[in-house]
């Protein structure tokens, strides 16, 4: 991968984090707007928004973490591969993709609130 393109790439991942959590701010101020309505089902509909805010904030530290891999790639690119500095790079990568993974997964494990309480 071209300098330019990875540094695109990194661009374009923290693009996706600004934008998710733009989105977890959006379901939050949701979910705090139905507690205060006092509408009949609002405190449901407001546990719904509080769990997508939930994911759109674990979604935007997975990304975050791709990004730092990324440029973790991008840095050791430009060393050989013997390296220390090479090998401490990908190995950053390496753990920020776990981390990415995980984030993934607690988002997959938050509730889905599909049915209102009787």
């Amino acid at each position: 991968m071209e300098r330019a393109d990875e540094e695109a790439e990194v661009s374009r991942l923290q693009g996706v984090v600004e934008l998710m959590w733009r989105t977890a701010s959006v379901h939050r101020a949701r979910a705090a707007r139905l507690v205060t309505a006092a509408e009949p089902g609002g405190e449901f509909q407001a546990r719904v928004e509080r769990g997508l805010a939930k994911v759109a904030a674990e979604h935007a530290m997975a990304f975050q973490e791709l990004a730092d891999a990324a440029e973790a790639r991008h840095t050791a690119a430009g060393m050989p591969v013997t390296s220390p500095e090479w090998n401490a790079a990908m190995t950053r990568s390496v753990a920020a993709l776990r981390r990415a993974e995980a984030h993934h997964h607690r988002a997959a494990a938050v509730p889905a609130h599909d049915e209102p309480p009787r």
